[in-house]
């Protein structure tokens, strides 16, 4: 009769334990210290002086994140070049500088990573709520930058960048 009592008794503290071990607290899951520049956007960029039309009047896909650092002073762009589901403009990633507090982003020589190349991002803005899909016509966030490639058929040519936030809806995709 000693063991049942025992046995019981071992079970008891151990279904206590338990009970008690598993009310520990959640961990809170934070976001990036970028995370309200960060997005994948449907951008469309004009030809600046190109005469050639080096653009078309497509959309294509472009993404900001943050770093390995995760520090609110830089992030990367990338118009999702070695993505299978991307339809890139230019075949540039690079790391540039943040300004998360205003929204805003720019970079000067930054290092492509796709190949040897250069790049500068000037005017960077993300504009929360203001711009409107296409399909939904949901609002959602506009993003603007200007930029000049190293390599641009005319040296010196400055391409602006506009278009809006992917919403995840087929409409408003442009696949």
């Amino acid at each position: 009769m000693k063991k049942i009592i025992n046995i019981k008794n071992l079970l008891l503290t151990a279904l206590v334990a338990a009970t008690f071990t598993s009310c520990q607290k959640d961990e809170v899951i934070g976001g990036t210290a970028v995370q309200n520049l960060s997005g994948e956007f449907w951008v469309k960029l004009d030809n600046g002086a190109d005469p050639t039309g080096t653009f078309d009047d497509s959309y294509y896909t472009l993404s900001t994140y943050n770093t390995a650092s995760n520090k609110a002073d830089s992030l990367w762009i990338d118009d999702d070049y070695d993505s299978p589901a991307g339809k890139p403009f230019w075949a540039i990633k690079g790391k540039i500088g943040a300004d998360v507090k205003n929204l805003a982003f720019s970079g000067k020589d930054a290092a492509n990573q796709i190949y040897e190349s250069k790049f500068t991002i000037s005017n960077g803005k993300i504009l929360r709520g203001a711009a409107t899909a296409p399909g939904t016509k949901l609002k959602t966030d506009s993003i603007y930058f200007e930029v000049q490639f190293d390599d641009d058929p005319i040296p010196g040519t400055v391409h602006k960048v506009s278009g809006y936030a992917r919403t995840r809806f087929d409409a408003d995709d442009h696949y």
